[in-house]
């Protein structure tokens, strides 16, 4: 009845701009396993076609929690993350501790990341130099 696409706890909307890759990604439940699974998934098209910009809108109304925010970041090295240039919009504020924590996790780990409230401005700082 439901194809493996429906079952997925979130969805994923690509879309090639010009300079970049644009994401939008909505749900309801957060988790490591979730994030890491769309993450991952992220890289893939990033790396087929050859992107070395993305710039992620996350809709996820769950809140993840350190050790998963830890985790992720750590893990992003691993995932193809290394060479692209990533700019990271929640669209909950309240989350944005989180986000901030998981930046720093993550560019210590050699990854070119900032998170960012505002659309204009992550795609500013991403097409910038």
């Amino acid at each position: 009845m439901a194809t493996n696409e429906s079952e997925k706890p979130y969805r994923l909307t690509f879309e090639h701009r010009p300079s970049y890759l644009y994401v939008y990604v909505e749900g309801e439940e957060d988790s490591y396993e979730i994030s890491a699974r769309y993450w991952r998934e992220i890289a893939d098209v990033c790396k087929v076609n050859k992107f070395t910009k993305v710039l992620i809108v996350e809709d996820i109304v769950a809140n993840g929690t350190i050790a998963d925010a830890y985790q992720l970041s750590s893990d992003l090295p691993h995932m193809g993350y290394l060479g692209i240039k990533v700019a990271f919009v929640d669209k909950y504020l309240e989350q944005q501790e989180l986000n901030l924590f998981g930046e720093l996790t993550a560019v210590n780990r050699g990854i070119n990341a900032k998170v960012f409230n505002d659309i204009n401005e992550a795609e500013k700082w991403l097409l910038g130099g």
